[in-house]
């Protein structure tokens, strides 16, 4: 027989519901076995004082109501089990569910080392990124670029904002992460449920047209987060592109130009098949709708 478990309240109506059902199969075989002491001979019925006649007669009526009652009792057991199992599994489930995302995280942690880029390794990141971008115009003065750097500084920091500011319930939002200590991500979005996947964001802002030597590069660095995170985690996840543009230096002709290049050269990377690809005008990021790259 299952013994029965004290230490959790969820173990105990489990096992209270397996005893339960235990003792409604077991209950008819035991029940059918006993004679009760009242299948007596003629003869030896009555050998017996009428005193003891009485008692075995009392008791053969008695064993006949009970009969008449007796199988209703392991539907009633059964029934009872079923419903303390059923309630002890589902209060199971929900509470180690909760227990296995929370190991999950703790994993992750482990395998992968995730920390926040210091104000100093976010400025030497932003201008390397410049520095990409520059290197494809004549040189700029040195205001041109610091006005760049600026800029770029705030972009990220807006479009951060609007993640943060829509407080998804399905994710937890990291920024100016270094993962695993080689890799500097602009925005990290760790699911908190297995039904959403985690996103990597990469946040590119041109000031001039948009360089398709560097969407390549782009694309191969965010090729390489999710090549490491998939094998650092063993986690699905969903790579965003967010390109900031200015319309009037882009054009519409080059927007559309560049959206089919991104499709075209995602093809050389086969980790950015779910790639999500979101172009933003500089003066409206605020319209930003982040619902499109956190549905699934």
């Amino acid at each position: 027989m299952q013994k029965i478990e004290y230490g959790d309240i969820n173990k105990f109506f489990v096992s209270i519901g397996l005893v339960l059902i235990g003792l409604a199969i077991v209950s008819p075989y035991l029940y059918l076995k006993e004679d009760f002491g009242i299948y007596l001979s003629q003869s030896d019925f009555n050998d017996l004082q009428e005193s003891a006649k009485e008692l075995v007669v009392d008791k053969q009526n008695k064993v006949k109501k009970l009969q008449n009652l007796f199988f209703c009792i392991p539907i009633i057991l059964s029934a009872l089990g079923s419903l303390f199992l059923t309630v002890g599994l589902y209060r199971w489930f929900k509470r180690q569910t909760k227990i296995d995302e929370k190991f999950d995280r703790e994993l992750d942690k482990l395998n992968l080392e995730i920390k926040s880029l210091t104000t100093e390794e976010r400025e030497e990141k932003v201008k390397l990124e410049v520095q990409e971008i520059e290197l494809e115009k004549k040189a700029e003065p040195n205001e041109i670029q610091q006005r760049v750097f600026n800029k770029y500084i705030a972009v990220e920091e807006s479009i951060t904002e609007i993640f943060k500011n829509y407080s998804s319930q399905n994710f937890e939002i990291l920024s100016q992460q270094k993962m695993g200590n080689k890799f500097e991500i602009d925005i990290l979005l760790r699911a908190k449920s297995k039904g959403f996947a985690d996103r990597i964001v990469e946040i590119k802002y041109f000031n001039d047209k948009i360089s398709e030597s560097i969407i390549k590069s782009t694309l191969h660095r965010l090729s390489s987060y999710v090549t490491y995170y998939k094998q650092a985690t063993n986690k699905v996840v969903v790579p965003i592109l967010i390109i900031v543009y200015h319309l009037d230096k882009v054009g519409r002709n080059g927007l559309l130009g560049a959206d089919v290049m991104i499709n075209s050269r995602k093809s050389d990377f086969p980790n950015l098949r779910r790639l999500k690809t979101q172009f933003l005008e500089e003066n409206s990021i605020d319209k930003f709708d982040v619902k499109k790259v956190l549905k699934r």
